[in-house]
């Protein structure tokens, strides 16, 4: 049953997610599609969104993994929005039950943030190994999470959708004073479970900067223009008539689509990397 239904109202007219309130929305949080925002709750996520990823980046650059996890052991997903995966299991499927643990862990194994090559949240979708669009978009609920509370309350007496106080189970992350909170809020309640409403203009269904789309659209073209001029070249075909060929699904079995190929293609074409992402994002 989707939120419109239950609540009798126009659908076409809300400007936040028609959620099914009983089954998974396979929908994440962009943080392209906030930053292309132009109203000023879009400025204000994003700006909240840019200075915690930067704090959590500075804290893994220097190596200071303890406090980088005071910093971010409240990462869970936040299943009152209904997007992602929120439904399929009790944690969902991003940190899990350890929080911002398994993220510290993962960061502290790998040198690829202390060597100052991820720059913002984008690097990091793009490099960090394990790190999908599943992962960002929880990170960013999180962070952004009072403002979707803001939002959500102010959509619910615009619809008059009804609410109930509830004491939200998770803790909450309050960018004013920095630190993680216990909060209660006027919320709608669906099968005894807060429902918080996200803007469409925020999701999608796959990211508009991705290591998929970077992969699918410089990687792989750049790779094959590169064994075209290599007279050796395996994954070059010469027909008798002059068309030469190159073997691209050989070629993806090389080079498959993983973040371990990301980085290095990034490492290695770090001009070409970032032009694409100076294009993506439009800066």
């Amino acid at each position: 049953m989707n939120i419109s239904i239950k609540y009798h109202i126009p659908a076409r007219k809300l400007s936040f997610v028609n959620i099914n309130l009983t089954k998974d929305n396979k929908l994440f949080i962009d943080p392209l599609r906030i930053r292309n925002g132009n109203t000023e709750f879009h400025k204000r996520c994003y700006s909240k969104i840019e200075m915690f990823v930067n704090n959590m980046i500075k804290l893994a650059q220097n190596r200071k993994y303890k406090k980088l996890l005071e910093f971010i052991d409240n990462f869970y997903e936040r299943n009152e929005t209904r997007l992602g995966y929120s439904i399929q299991t009790i944690y969902g499927k991003s940190f899990g039950e350890n929080g911002g643990t398994d993220l510290v862990k993962l960061l502290s194994k790998n040198d690829i943030l202390e060597s100052g090559f991820v720059e913002d949240i984008f690097d990091f979708l793009i490099m960090v190994p394990n790190i999908g669009e599943d992962k960002v978009s929880d990170i960013i609920t999180t962070i952004i999470f009072l403002d979707l509370v803001e939002y959500t309350q102010e959509q619910c007496e615009l619809w008059k959708i009804p609410t109930k106080k509830v004491v939200l189970e998770k803790m909450c992350w309050n960018a004013e004073k920095e630190i993680w909170e216990k909060i209660e809020a006027e919320l709608p309640v669906y099968s005894n479970k807060p429902i918080v409403l996200v803007p469409k203009s925020f999701v999608g269904p796959n990211y508009l900067f991705s290591y998929e789309k970077l992969y699918r659209e410089v990687i792989i073209p750049l790779y094959k223009d590169l064994e075209l001029q290599n007279k050796g070249s395996r994954f070059v075909v010469k027909y008798k008539n002059g068309r030469v060929h190159v073997l691209g699904n050989k070629l993806r079995e090389e080079y498959p689509c993983t973040k371990y190929v990301i980085l290095d293609f990034a490492k290695k074409y770090d001009l070409i990397y970032r032009q694409y992402k100076s294009r993506v994002l439009g800066a």
